[in-house]
Order: structure tokens, then C-alpha cells, then sequence
């Protein structure tokens, strides 16, 4: 089945997946999980409540209660389900993929299926058809709003000195929800909190009108950036459907890159009291240096992952580190369960904003000196028909180790496809978890050398 990925099932909506296979994926999970305590919840897009309903209807055939909490954010759901200790949270939602998709993520038992982990087995049953006995007492719906009960937990995280500083100080802010689901927890949370607003794209539609649902693209960010200026905000912010990833803007509107927002919080985090030396940051590997850099300088201990927020939780857990990073905006905490979370991440960069050390200082006079060291993002690659993208890996790898001394090469490494780190500069270049590309990352001390990396590169990607 082509909608099984890696971390969660997705495809066209009304092609690839429908009501259909949504009763049957009921039949499916149920039988692996043999859950009897489910959430469920859903973002924005279109086709989620025939969804639900499909869905619902088969686990409730099975004589199974479900706790129906209706449009919230995949954090709100992994962390109620966390929390009330359910066996079981199903999320419909396609995350930032364009407005056709929809699709279902799982947390069974505090864990994240994965194809690894769960969602091979359920694509087998759903292959194979469950035949599942029908209950004589049908199961029931119950609807739950917990979206208070996750503006509480966020603003306990909020710290002594923003409160403080919010005693005295006027704090302006401007919230995009990408016509997604967070756009209710996010008026709640600001609320609460005091803080001067504006929302921009808070009502949920899954058309997604006001800009393309995914941040990482730059005319997803447009909107706010032309905004901020003259709302004379401290800051601007921008999630996703499912708000599980966010990407700030500083107070004249330009967007700023997502590690050197990971750097601030990291300084604010490893310079308060209490903070142990050596304290473990969890970031990908494809993070920008300068994230690494300042993790060792402020006493802490950089610890390099694969991408992906199941690989970078699993390196926290061994590492006991409270925080972690993936470039793509995803921020993982020890207080979410290892789970991730774009709100919390406000609350940690709100933190630091506010503390006595950068108090008053505007936020883009904060994250200019991360800016260190030229990149070209992160470049995508669909191979043409019959090229084989391991085999193109295989060369790079094979080219760089032949000519480690011309290059300048002083590593090699295979933790995510392949990693080279040389004088002037470094790459990754890695297969996506999530469509069929060969995905490169290159930064360096010059442009001029990045230029070069990269044509080298190309002749064996396109060439």
C-alpha cells in the first residue's frame, strides 16, 4: 500500500485513502494494539470528520469507547494521551503536505509508530482483511476539550523572569496558524498570559487560503513578515496544520533561521542555575555548525541523531538531555514525553526573550551572530527513472575517500546516509523519510567554496 510511510500514513484523500479504508484501518489497529482506552483527534483538513466517523464506527463495533477531542494539535493529543495514560491517540492529518492529502499518525503505549515499529504489521492485516468479531454492546463517543488543560501546562513552563518583565513591559506578538489547528489553543494561550496580539489565519480550513501549509517555504512566511513591522511586534511565529513544527520571525519581519533560534534557547537553557555541566542537546545531523558550536560553548554536550523527531527522541532518552532539535522546525522536550512540540518551543524562546540577560534587546539584534557560516538550505533531488539513488550515495562516498587529501577531507561517516566534513566545508547527502528524493545539505566557510562543493556534487546527483 503506497500510503504506508515511515512515520505515519498519508496520501490523496478520495484516492489513495477514503471512509473505506479508514473503517477498515480501525479493524486493523485495534487488532495489533488491542487498545481499549483511544483519543482521537484532527486537524483542519477537508474530509477529517468522514473520517472520524468511518473510523470511530469500527473500533466502536468492537465494543470499544472513544474519547473524541475533536480539532486540536498533534501535541495536545500525544500530550493528553501522555497524561490520562491512553492506550492509544490516532491523529488524522497530513501534516504540511498540500491540501489534497490527509492521512492518521499513532502513539500506542507512549510510543510513535513507525514502519519499524507497528505500521508494517497494520499495512500486513489491512492486506490480509481483519475479521473482527462484532461486540453485542457497541462502543460510545465521548467528547473531551483539553485544549485549557494544555494552555495550563504551557504556561507553568513560562519562567519567573518573564513574568516579571510582563509586570512592566508590554510584550506584542503576531500568531499565524496557517488556517490549521492551533489557532484556538494559541488565542487561549496568549490570553492567559497577557500578552498584546494579533492573529493572522486562525480559522480552521482546509483549503488553507491564506498561504501553502508548509513554513519551511518562503511564501509561507510572507504574510507575517509584511505584517510585522507595523504592529511593532517583539516577535512573529508560524506553525503548521498540526502544529507540531514552528519558524519565527524577528520584530522586521525577517525569518530567522530555526537553529539560530535553537542557539538562543540553548544559551538561555544551559546558562540558568541549576544547570549541569555537560548537559546533553540533541540535534540532527544536519543542523547548522553554529548549533553544535554553541552547545559546547555554554558547558553543554552536543549529541548528533539522525533526522527524524523518533530518532532524535531516542538519543535523548539515552542521553537523559531535556531538549532536542531537528532542522525542519521540529522541537522534541523531556516534558512532552519526548514528544514534539511547536507551543512549547514559544514558551522556551518567550523565556528567553524575557530574561535579565536579553531583556529589552530586540530579537534581531540577538540572532546575528549565529550567522557565521555561509549554506545553500537543504537541496532536493528527484534522480531520473532507473538511476539508483544508494549507488549515487556509494559514489560520492567512494570519490570523497579517494581524494581525501585534495579536498581536505577530515571525516567520513554514515550515521544518515553520507557525512563528510572537510576544511572548508561539510555535507550530508541522505535518502528522505517521506518522498522519493536525495536530500543535500552543504555549508561552509565561504561561498565560494559552497559553489564549488556543489557542482561536484551535481555531476554525480543530475549528471
Amino acid at each position: 500500500m503506497n500510503v504506508f510511510h515511515q512515520y505515519d500514513i498519508r496520501g490523496i484523500y478520495g484516492k489513495e485513502l477514503d471512509e473505506r479504508f479508514a473503517y477498515n484501518l480501525g479493524k486493523a489497529v485495534l487488532k495489533y494494539t488491542d487498545a481499549h482506552k483511544i483519543i482521537i483527534g484532527y486537524d483542519s483538513r477537508n474530509g477529517n470528520l468522514k473520517l472520524f466517523s468511518s473510523l470511530s464506527k469500527s473500533i466502536m463495533e468492537q465494543g470499544i469507547d472513544i474519547v473524541h477531542a475533536g480539532l486540536v494539535t498533534k501535541p495536545l493529543l500525544n500530550w493528553v494521551a501522555w497524561k490520562h495514560r491512553y492506550d492509544l491517540a490516532i491523529y488524522i492529518s497530513a501534516s504540511h503536505n498540500p491540501k489534497e492529502y490527509n492521512g492518521f499518525k499513532f502513539v500506542w503505549n507512549r510510543k510513535l509508530l513507525s514502519y519499524d515499529h507497528g505500521l508494517k504489521d497494520i499495512e500486513s492485516l489491512m492486506q490480509k482483511g481483519v475479521d473482527c468479531q462484532l461486540s453485542r454492546k457497541k462502543g460510545k463517543i465521548v467528547s473531551i476539550d483539553y485544549i485549557d488543560e494544555y494552555v495550563k501546562f504551557l504556561s507553568g513552563n513560562l519562567s519567573k523572569d518573564f513574568r516579571s518583565y510582563m509586570k512592566n513591559h508590554n510584550f506584542r506578538i503576531i500568531a499565524d496558524a496557517s488556517n490549521g489547528s492551533a489557532g484556538e489553543t494559541i488565542k487561549r494561550f496568549l490570553l492567559k498570559n497577557d500578552l498584546t496580539y494579533e492573529l493572522l489565519f486562525t480559522n480552521p480550513d482546509g483549503e488553507f487560503p491564506g498561504h501553502n501549509p508548509n513554513p519551511l517555504f518562503a511564501e509561507a512566511m510572507n504574510p507575517i513578515s509584511k505584517k510585522m513591522p507595523a504592529f511593532k511586534a517583539d516577535i512573529g511565529f508560524v506553525v503548521d496544520p498540526d502544529a507540531d513544527r514552528i519558524r519565527f520571525v524577528d520584530e522586521k519581519g525577517n525569518i530567522v533561521d530555526n537553529n539560530f533560534m535553537d542557539c538562543l534557547v540553548v544559551e538561555n537553557l544551559l546558562s540558568r542555575r541549576g544547570a549541569k555541566k555537560g548537559s546533553a542537546i540533541v540535534h540532527d545531523l544536519i543542523a547548522r555548525k553554529i548549533l553544535s558550536e554553541t552547545i559546547s560553548k555554554c558547558g553543554g554536550k552536543p549529541v548528533e541523531s539522525k533526522v527524524g523527531v523518533t530518532n532524535i527522541a531516542s538519543s535523548m532518552k539515552k542521553e537523559k538531555a531535556t531538549f532536542g532539535s531537528e532542522m525542519s522546525g521540529h522541537r522534541i522536550f523531556s516534558s512532552m514525553d519526548y514528544m514534539d512540540s511547536a507551543l512549547l518551543m514559544l514558551v522556551y524562546v518567550l523565556n528567553t526573550l524575557c530574561s535579565k540577560k536579553n531583556a529589552g534587546k530586540k530579537l534581531s539584534s540577538l540572532w546575528k551572530k549565529y550567522d557565521k557560516y555561509p549554506d545553500v538550505g537543504e537541496l532536493n533531488y528527484k534522480l531520473s527513472d532507473g538511476k539508483d539513488k544508494q549507488a549515487v550515495m556509494d559514489a560520492i562516498q567512494k570519490h570523497f575517500t579517494d581524494n581525501k587529501k585534495r579536498y581536505g577531507v577530515k571525516e567520513i561517516f554514515n550515521l544518515d546516509g553520507v557525512s563528510v566534513v572537510a576544511k572548508r566545508y561539510w555535507f550530508n547527502v541522505r535518502l528522505s523519510n517521506t518522498e522519493p528524493l536525495l536530500r543535500l545539505r552543504v555549508e561552509g566557510t565561504d561561498k565560494r567554496s559552497l559553489a564549488e562543493l556543489k557542482k561536484i556534487l551535481e555531476k554525480f546527483i543530475v549528471g
